[in-house]
């Protein structure tokens, strides 16, 4: 049995989880499997999960991703439920307004001092390298927690031997 207090703790951001559902494999595949494995500790919010439910649940995509149906969404969504460590009211410790919806993926990482946020959004990803005044002060304030993506998060977070 592992360790949870050793495991490396993330939040996803929405496209990971949309990417994780329209493809059968790729990164974000992956990361979703390390999550249901029990190999990282993912954190949620309430605000998230409705985030999470419209965009899995649009006709568009839906129309546009064949393997995007509802019940692949129902099922992503109770695991979640289920498995996922949920943070209530989270706190507004960082504006970024630059990409305000944003926050609420910077601000759960934030309260749930996780080691990684994972994603492709660019607006996140600058948080580690970007030269404005919130970007570097998100690095100075949280110096802990790093922006990457999912590539990158899985040569991370991966066991590498077996126990």
């Amino acid at each position: 049995m592992s360790d949870r207090e050793n495991l490396p703790s993330v939040v996803f951001d929405c496209m990971v989880f949309l990417q994780s559902l329209i493809k059968e494999a790729n990164p974000a595949v992956a990361c979703l499997e390390l999550f249901e494995k029990g190999d990282i500790k993912l954190f949620i919010s309430d605000e998230i999960l409705v985030e999470i439910c419209d965009v899995l649940t649009r006709p568009k995509l839906q129309a546009r991703y064949p393997l995007l149906t509802n019940e692949r969404a129902g099922k992503l969504i109770e695991i979640l439920r289920e498995k996922a460590e949920f943070i209530e009211n989270v706190p507004r410790k960082f504006t970024y307004p630059r990409d305000p919806k944003d926050e609420p993926y910077i601000n759960l990482a934030i309260a749930a001092n996780a080691d990684y946020i994972v994603s492709r959004d660019k607006d996140l990803l600058d948080l580690m390298t970007g030269h404005t005044k919130e970007c570097k002060e998100f690095r100075q304030r949280f110096r802990r927690l790093k922006v990457i993506e999912p590539q990158e998060f899985l040569k991370t977070a991966s066991p590498s031997k077996e126990k």
